[in-house]
C-alpha cells in the first residue's frame, strides 16, 4: 500500500494508483494541488482499515430472549422516528412532534405531555436529544426545535434554530455542547451555556452525509452516510478537526460509543465493530448481519441492542470480533428507533410505543420463517407448493390455534392446529391452484397463545398474466412523459439497452 497526499487532502492509494479508495480531508486547508503537483509522504496520520464479508445472520435455537412488556399507541402520531431514555421518563421525536412517556411502571407507559408542532415547517422530528430541563428535535428541512420540558405535562417550543435549507438529524450533547448532524452540510456544534438559547460555534463541512454522533473524551465518531465513519477531535469544541474517515461496508446511519468500541448501523449491512482506543488509528474489529435494515442502537455493557426494521435484535460484543446474536423480536409495525437501559428496551414502533426486557422468556414465543410468501407466475390449472416453518422460541408452550388462508386457491396442508415444545418447530405446507389467469393475492393469518404476538398475518400471492412478457420477445410500443415534460417512446430507442425505474417521494 503506498501513500500519498497533495495539500488538501490525504489519500490511500491501492494497487491502481488512479484509484481512490479512501479520502481524509486535512483540517485547515483550502486549496487543492495543480496537477502534477509535489507528492508528500504521510508520517503522522494512517487509518488501518480491514474489511471483512458479513456473516449471515444467524437464528436462535431456543429462546429469543426478548419479553413484551407494555405498548402505547399514540393516535396523533404518524411515524416515530427516535426515542430517548432520561430516568423513567422516554422522549418519542417523531411526525406529530415531541410526546413524554413515564415508564416507571414498564407494563403500562403513560402519556404525561406532548409538544405538537403547529404545522409546517415545524411539523415533524427526526431525531432528537435531551439535556436537562430542554429537548432538541431535528426536524430536517423543519431545522432545529427547542422545547421546554421542565413541566412534563406541558412542553412548549422555545425557538427554531437553523439557517433555512439545512437538514437537521442526529444530535447529542457533550460537554454541555450540542453536534447536530445535518447531512451534506455536516457536524453544526452549538454552546449550551444558555440550553434555551443554544450558540453555533463551530461547523465541520467536510463530511459526506452526517446522520449522527457519538463521543469518546476529546473525539466525535459520526455516522456519516456513505462517508462512512468520520473521527473529529474535539478538544477544542470551537475549533473541532476532521481527522480522518473510515469506510463502512453501508451507508453509516447511527453509531454508539462504549469504552475502547465505537459500533456504526449500516443499514441493510448490519452493524460493525471499531476499535477506537487510539482514535488516530480507528481499525474494524468485527461485523454483524442483521436480518432487516439497520438502522438505529444503542450500546449498554457488551450489548448492541438494534432497530432493524421488522424486528429488534441484540448482539453480545464480549468479543468484538465475534459478536453474536443473542435476541430478536419481531415488531408488529416498523422499528425505526430504540433506546436501552439495564432494565428496558423502548422501541419507536411506527405507530406505537413499546417496552421489551431482554432476559429468559418464560412463556411460549412464535416465531415464523417467512414475512410474505410469493409463487410467481404460475401456469394456468397447475398447481404448486411451498413450505415455511413455525417455531416456539420461548420457554412455554405453543399453541397454533388457527392457520387460515384467506382465497379459495390457496390451501394449508392439515394440521392447522398443533401444539409445539420449546424449541420445537412445524413445517407447513402451503398450495395454489393457478384456476383463473390473473393476478392472485390474499392474506394468511395464524393465531397462537403468544401474549405479544397472538396474530400474525401476511401476505401471500401468485400469478398468472397472458400478457405477461418472456425472455427474448419484443416490448410492446409505448410512450410516456418524463419529469422534465419531454415525451418519449420506446421505438426512439430502437437496438438499444433500456431501463426503467419507477420510484417515489414523500
Amino acid at each position: 500500500m503506498d501513500y500519498a497526499t497533495d495539500r488538501s487532502r490525504v489519500r490511500i492509494i491501492r494497487d491502481n494508483p488512479d484509484r481512490e479508495v479512501l479520502t481524509m480531508p486535512r483540517h485547515g486547508s483550502t486549496r487543492s494541488a495543480p496537477p502534477g503537483g509535489l507528492a508528500l509522504v504521510l508520517t503522522v496520520f494512517i487509518l488501518h482499515v480491514f474489511v471483512v464479508p458479513p456473516p449471515a445472520a444467524a437464528i436462535l435455537e431456543g429462546d429469543d430472549f426478548i419479553e413484551d412488556l407494555g405498548m402505547y399507541q399514540p393516535m396523533f402520531f404518524g411515524e416515530l422516528q427516535d426515542v430517548e431514555l432520561a430516568g423513567n421518563r422516554a422522549y418519542e421525536f417523531g411526525v406529530g412532534g415531541l410526546a413524554i412517556f413515564d415508564i416507571s411502571d414498564l407494563n403500562n407507559p403513560t402519556l404525561l405531555g406532548r409538544y405538537e408542532p403547529p404545522g409546517h415547517p415545524y411539523n415533524r422530528f427526526y431525531r432528537g436529544a435531551v439535556h436537562g430541563t430542554v429537548a432538541y428535535g431535528g426536524g430536517r428541512e423543519d431545522l432545529l426545535a427547542v422545547i421546554d420540558i421542565t413541566v412534563a405535562l406541558s412542553p412548549f417550543l422555545i425557538k427554531v434554530h437553523g439557517t433555512p435549507g439545512l437538514s437537521y438529524e442526529g444530535a447529542d450533547v457533550h460537554d454541555n455542547y450540542l453536534y447536530a448532524a445535518r447531512h451534506s452540510d455536516g457536524i453544526e456544534v452549538l454552546d449550551l451555556a444558555d440550553p434555551e438559547d443554544p450558540v453555533t460555534v463551530a461547523e465541520v463541512l467536510s463530511l459526506s452525509n452526517a446522520w449522527d454522533v457519538a463521543f469518546a473524551g476529546d473525539h466525535a465518531f459520526v455516522a456519516d452516510g456513505g462517508g462512512g465513519l468520520a473521527v473529529l477531535n474535539i478538544s477544542d469544541p470551537t475549533a473541532p478537526i476532521h481527522l480522518g474517515s473510515l469506510p463502512t461496508l453501508g451507508a453509516a446511519v447511527d453509531v454508539d460509543v462504549v469504552g475502547d468500541l465505537a459500533v456504526v448501523a449500516n443499514g441493510s449491512a448490519g452493524i460493525e465493530i471499531f476499535d477506537i482506543s487510539d482514535p488516530t488509528n480507528v481499525v474494524q474489529v468485527g461485523v454483524a448481519n442483521t436480518s432487516g435494515l439497520a438502522i438505529t442502537l444503542d450500546v449498554v455493557g457488551d450489548l448492541v441492542y438494534v432497530a432493524d426494521w421488522d424486528d429488534v435484535e441484540v448482539f453480545d460484543i464480549s468479543n468484538p470480533a465475534a459478536p453474536e446474536l443473542v435476541g430478536w423480536e419481531n415488531t408488529p409495525v416498523r422499528a425505526m428507533g430504540l433506546a436501552a437501559n439495564e432494565e428496558v428496551i423502548v422501541v419507536a414502533d411506527w405507530s406505537r410505543l413499546r417496552l421489551y426486557r431482554f432476559g429468559p422468556t418464560t412463556r411460549a414465543d412464535i416465531d415464523v420463517s417467512v414475512t410474505r410468501i410469493a409463487f410467481g407466475d404460475v401456469p394456468n390449472g397447475a398447481t404448486v407448493d411451498t413450505t415455511f416453518t413455525v417455531r416456539n422460541t420461548g420457554d412455554g408452550i405453543l399453541s397454533i390455534n388457527e392457520m387460515l388462508e384467506f382465497g379459495d386457491n390457496f390451501v394449508i396442508e392439515p394440521p392447522t392446529t398443533f401444539l409445539l415444545d420449546p424449541g420445537e418447530s412445524h413445517e407447513v405446507t402451503l398450495s395454489y391452484t393457478q384456476a383463473n389467469p390473473g393476478y392472485d393475492a390474499t392474506f394468511l393469518r395464524i393465531r397462537s397463545n403468544d401474549v405479544d404476538e397472538a396474530q400474525i398475518i401476511f401476505p401471500i400471492s401468485a400469478d398468472n398474466d397472458p400478457n405477461r412478457l418472456d425472455l427474448g420477445e419484443p416490448a410492446p410500443e409505448f410512450t410516456f412523459l418524463d419529469i422534465d415534460g419531454v415525451w418519449h417512446s420506446l421505438s426512439d430507442y430502437q437496438g438499444r439497452i433500456v431501463v426503467l425505474a419507477f420510484f417515489a417521494n414523500w
